[in-house]
């Protein structure tokens, strides 16, 4: 028996885990919120829509990489405390609960009561994502849906990343969203295109997230209802220093070179845009001390 998005498991009992609430729905899984029969403590699950009869190689993915992730001792990613199979075969993972919120709820309340983060403190969310990638990318875990519905923000503002487990097959790209909000996704060209991710996938994807912390708005791009171009080939975005003036160079280069269409162009390494990130920190207090003394 497939899973499909619309199975919950919301009230169920697995194993020892009672299934309180799903937190989000996903294309391959799902993530709830459960509490420990044993302990009475809180846990999040993530469970795949399939069984492991449904789709043997999706179950033996999920599997792998829950397995490989567990083994990563890293304070931005979370900890997974078991990978199991529900009675009906569905693949699962018990994942430590921390009290907090998603970014997209955070970045929805920063919008609406016009309280952005300031340049040093956008940049330190992003490092400390970055920071998890430097583990995860070289034991080869890719984050596929890397968007602020992904990123959970602890109840002390330090993100964190709940589950790179789950490996999506490409989405079809809806080119109607691009042509209502002439608006770049989070999801890099290349993912739209249907090829491989690879590490500066979520270079770009961490890069769009950080434009929009900057800049209020997810970047957009310099097109009118009437033009016609490849959708595939997208325009280059409206650069940041358009949108916002008060920032260091080193700031506004990190943003574009995340954000190349072309993946060869953006940083090699999250360890390459590590350092980008922290020359850009220096930047922005060394700014912030010239201003003050004007």
């Amino acid at each position: 028996m497939a899973a499909t998005a619309d199975t919950s498991f919301t009230g169920q009992t697995i194993q020892h885990y009672q299934v309180k609430e799903r937190l989000k729905r996903r294309p391959a899984s799902s993530l709830y919120l459960a509490q420990d029969t044993r302990t009475d403590q809180l846990v999040f699950i993530e469970i795949l829509h399939t069984t492991i009869t449904g789709n043997e190689a999706l179950a033996g993915r999920f599997q792998r990489r829950m397995e490989t992730i567990s083994q990563l001792k890293h304070p931005n990613i979370a900890p997974i405390l078991t990978v199991a199979y529900t009675s009906e075969k569905y693949p699962f993972a018990v994942i430590k609960h921390v009290p907090g919120t998603f970014l997209s709820d955070k970045l929805a309340q920063w919008q609406q009561t016009n309280s952005m983060p300031d340049a040093q403190t956008a940049l330190a969310l992003i490092r400390h994502l970055v920071s998890a990638l430097t583990a995860a990318h070289p034991v080869g875990i890719i984050h596929h849906d890397l968007r602020p519905d992904n990123i959970y923000m602890q109840a002390n503002d330090i993100p964190i990343f709940l589950d790179l487990g789950v490996t999506i097959s490409p989405l079809p790209f809806d080119e109607t969203i691009l042509e209502k909000t002439g608006t770049l996704d989070y999801a890099p060209p290349e993912q739209l295109r249907g090829q491989a991710l690879t590490g500066r996938s979520n270079i770009f994807s961490l890069g769009i997230i950080l434009y929009e912390l900057l800049g209020k708005r997810r970047p957009k791009l310099p097109i009118s209802d009437w033009d016609i171009f490849d959708r595939r080939v997208l325009p280059k975005e409206i650069p940041l220093e358009e949108v916002r003036k008060d920032l260091a160079q080193e700031t506004y280069a990190l943003v574009k070179n995340c954000l190349w269409q072309q993946e060869w162009n953006r940083y090699d390494t999250a360890q390459e845009m590590l350092a980008a990130i922290d020359g850009a920190l220096e930047a922005e207090k060394r700014w912030e001390t010239a201003v003050a003394h004007h």
